[in-house]
């Protein structure tokens, strides 16, 4: 739970009986790879702090596609603030593609932690915020780049995720065929060789 301590502290100095009091709303869980924390067509009750591991959100295009959306590295948040906010089915699935450790905080713990003063839910409030800007930022990273410039933010940027992704789920999150990826990755082999 350090590296969730650490991003709490990173946003507001807490004293040791606030961080307390904020933890004990909070649930730790080791989840295996392949495991969903939810799927297309659920309610999600739950904001989730990665603490270790890689996760995939995902949905299918109406031909019945896999589309990557995004690849959440720990250390961060996630959730399906859409569905979390407004109990809208969600439209998207999210899986652990590596083994995970989370630290889940269910929707009636954190409206519990909202409601007890409005300290907490300015709290809450930023870190949904920076969560946000950390999303746009990555859409941004991605929006109006060809597939080369992508794919060399990408292993720049995020190197673990080339290690561990398979390569398909790259070639969807950038947008591009896996064939395309392949043709991309052999040129750069060629051109650094």
């Amino acid at each position: 739970m350090e590296a969730l301590r650490k991003y709490f502290m990173s946003v507001e100095d807490l004293s040791a009986g606030e961080m307390d009091f904020l933890l004990s709303h909070i649930k730790t869980k080791e989840i295996p790879k392949g495991t969903p924390l939810f799927q297309e067509g659920d309610l999600v009750r739950s904001i989730y702090f990665l603490e270790s591991g890689v996760l995939h959100h995902f949905n299918y295009t109406p031909e019945g596609e896999k589309k990557t959306l995004r690849l959440r590295e720990a250390p961060c948040f996630c959730t399906d603030l859409e569905s979390f906010s407004t109990a809208k089915r969600s439209e998207q699935s999210c899986v652990a593609m590596t083994d995970c450790t989370i630290h889940e905080l269910t929707k009636p713990k954190y409206d519990s932690l909202i409601n007890t003063s409005m300290r907490w839910s300015n709290f809450v409030k930023t870190i949904t915020e920076l969560s946000l800007v950390k999303v746009l930022e990555e859409i941004k990273e991605i929006a109006n780049k060809s597939v080369r410039e992508r794919y060399h933010e990408l292993a720049e940027k995020r190197p673990g995720l080339l290690q561990v992704v398979p390569l398909q789920t790259i070639a969807s999150y950038l947008g591009t065929s896996r064939e395309t990826l392949h043709r991309i990755r052999r040129t750069e082999i060629l051109q650094n060789s």
